[in-house]
């Protein structure tokens, strides 16, 4: 649904949740509640907020960048502002939430309750904030697993610090042996022109994802939206050197639809853009 205040926006769409920034000019919103979890972080200076109100909360102070406000599902809310600012909103599918709840801590998906929250900060949600921003400012909202192990942390720091009942999140899982880690290294390698997502690969670990970014790490030594960026970019290294496909189709091969990006991230990783990689080894021969 477009929101006629609403003038500019981007969004990533999730399992379970909507990021979403936009530009919102000045209006008032009388919210009757919805099926979601709202929560909207702001983004730019010189809010001039006349009120907001979340269930029995209110406030009529003005919202300082890098303050948050949470809306529970179903719970009313009214919002009056007479500037035009930048956000940042989540839009969070509460069974997703009770599901993190359930699989990290053991809590019974009916005790899961978010608390209403009113310009609160928090540097841990600023810093997922700040990551994001710079996945939509860069044109790189394709990297899937990465948005989806940023949220990962997101919503368990939320049941940790703003739920009624925190569950005692069980920060060690065990270890992911060989029999369970190699099947899902094969996947890996045997898809890395694809989008690959969080779930297939815990899917195959046959373990929750919040379990399996953990002892995935513990077992690589990397998150698994590094361990896959690095494949993509050793696959890239060799296929650079064969010179058997164009620089485009490389980009293809290990998963980019935009070759800008793909170049970008194989600076990042090699130091060079895969033109000057591929000039070096034609010199190295």
């Amino acid at each position: 649904m477009k929101q006629s205040w609403i003038s500019q926006r981007r969004t990533i769409e999730l399992p379970g949740l909507t990021i979403d920034r936009h530009l919102s000019a000045p209006n008032e919103l009388d919210f009757p509640g919805c099926n979601y979890h709202l929560l909207c972080l702001l983004l730019s200076d010189g809010n001039q907020q006349k009120i907001t109100r979340i269930g029995e909360q209110e406030s009529e102070s003005d919202q300082l960048k890098g303050e948050f406000w949470i809306c529970p599902a179903q719970v009313t809310g009214l919002w009056a502002w007479n500037s035009t600012d930048e956000s940042l909103m989540f839009v969070i599918d509460p069974s997703w939430l009770n599901q993190i709840a359930e699989e990290a801590g053991g809590l019974d998906s009916s005790r899961v309750e978010l608390l209403s929250t009113i310009g609160a900060r928090d540097s841990q949600i600023e810093a997922i904030a700040h990551l994001l921003q710079t996945e939509l400012d860069t044109d790189s909202i394709g990297e899937q697993l990465y948005a989806e192990s940023l949220m990962q942390v997101l919503m368990v720091h939320l049941l940790r610090q703003y739920c009624a009942l925190q569950p005692k999140i069980q920060d060690h899982a065990g270890k992911l042996t060989t029999q369970h880690l190699q099947p899902v290294l094969d996947y890996i390698h045997s898809y890395l022109d694809r989008p690959l997502q969080l779930a297939q690969l815990a899917g195959i670990a046959g373990i929750s994802q919040y379990h399996f970014c953990r002892v995935f790490r513990q077992a690589t030594g990397v998150s698994p939206y590094q361990f896959v960026l690095q494949q993509r970019m050793e696959k890239a290294k060799e296929l650079l050197r064969q010179r058997k496909c164009t620089i485009a189709e490389i980009a293809l091969l290990v998963g980019y639809t935009d070759q800008s990006r793909f170049t970008r991230h194989f600076k990042r990783y090699v130091g060079a853009t895969p033109s000057m990689f591929l000039r070096q080894q034609l010199l190295d021969r």
